[in-house]
């Protein structure tokens, strides 16, 4: 009797074991090629995302199809361990300038109603194949350090950690 009761509580204690097992590894899989969820750290992206700011980053939405103008990217600073986070404001081959602290790509101005601060113009940049060319929305010289940059400059596309799809969190 008591033999049955031992085995019936190994084989439950087993399975369940298997069970948080493979929770823990679904959530590892998930977490790492399919979504995460993410903190925003600084004030590169206002007014759009804060400081501290939780988001949704879709890790797929790139493995079917490119980039688009406007989406917001997470991608690893090229200086140092951390994330950044931008807009996509340039595809390959588009020439993107700043004149009169409007954005023109190729040619075009553009409607911007997500910024809120006028930047410093610069010359027109051809965006290079396969890359993308990303700014915040703070367009303040000192708030955002994006392509503008040489020190970040244009980001790979193969390096885009994936899109921003929905703020859970902003306060």
């Amino acid at each position: 009797m008591f033999t049955r009761i031992r085995q019936k509580w190994a084989r439950d204690l087993l399975n369940g074991a298997c069970i948080v097992l493979v929770a823990f590894l679904l959530n590892l899989v998930i977490r790492d090629h399919v979504f995460a969820l993410t903190k925003i750290q600084g004030t590169s992206m206002m007014p759009t995302l804060h400081d501290d700011s939780r988001v949704y980053l879709n890790r797929l939405a790139y493995e079917f199809s490119g980039p688009k103008h406007g989406d917001v990217v997470i991608f690893p600073a090229p200086h140092d361990s951390h994330d950044y986070v931008k807009r996509v404001i340039g595809l390959p081959g588009d020439v993107i300038e700043m004149r009169e602290g409007r954005l023109y790509v190729n040619g075009d101005p553009q409607t911007e109603p997500y910024i809120d601060t006028v930047t410093e113009d610069f010359a027109p940049v051809t965006v290079a194949p396969r890359h993308v060319f990303v700014m915040g929305d703070n367009r303040h010289p000192l708030a955002s350090l994006d392509s503008r940059d040489k020190r970040v400059g244009m980001i790979d596309i193969s390096t885009l950690r994936g899109r921003v799809d929905y703020v859970l969190y902003q306060p």
